[in-house]
């Protein structure tokens, strides 16, 4: 199934939302063929660990099932390339929050290529240091346990997204959680 008719196949997505994802997928589809000195490739060691790229039809999908154009501020905490940050950005207000300050640059440049930078943005530093509890929704795809984010939403009320089924969160609850494929993406919510 090509990109145009995988975000077609659903009477939640309209046309102009499926040209603009499927432009945001060509894009990453291609950055991530290519591995040069400006681009560090779709796997990156970063300070704080592992980051990789989630895939964009599933994420797209996920993001039409969950009418994630609800929420008024997204953020992705370790946004890496910007990839799943440029998605959200079709739908609500999106900011990446990367560590490592190559991945940030790649990001800004694919929003900016993309034209989505009245939506899109990006910051450049640590997720557990900047106040993240004022986003009406959290996306992470983890690459080790989540202790110190998991304090930091201590009373938040809003829903965590993650990506994968590595590391799930030990004190929240799980509300749903979507599959496509292989890939899924189970909500979390405080449980008070």
């Amino acid at each position: 199934m090509n990109l145009e008719a995988f975000c077609a196949d659903s009477p939640l997505v309209n046309r102009n939302l499926g040209r603009a994802f499927s432009a945001v997928a060509r894009y990453f589809k291609a950055l991530h063929r290519v591995s040069s000195n400006s681009y560090p490739g779709p796997y990156r060691m970063t300070s704080l660990g592992t980051w990789a790229p989630s895939r964009s039809p599933h994420v797209f999908f996920f993001f039409k099932r969950l009418g994630l154009d609800r929420h008024d501020l997204f953020l992705d905490l370790g946004s890496g390339d910007g990839l799943v940050t440029c998605i959200a950005g079709l739908f609500t207000r999106s900011i990446g929050i990367e560590i490592d300050f190559e991945l940030c640059q790649v990001a800004q440049r694919a929003a900016r290529d993309l034209k989505l930078e009245e939506s899109v943005h990006f910051v450049c530093g640590n997720y557990l240091q900047l106040p993240i509890w004022k986003a009406a929704c959290l996306y992470h795809y983890p690459d080790k346990p989540m202790d110190g984010l998991e304090r930091l939403l201590a009373s938040w009320k809003g829903p965590l997204l993650i990506y994968g089924p590595h590391f799930p969160p030990g004190n929240l609850l799980r509300i749903s959680r979507l599959q496509c494929g292989r890939e899924s993406l189970v909500l979390y919510r405080n449980p008070d």
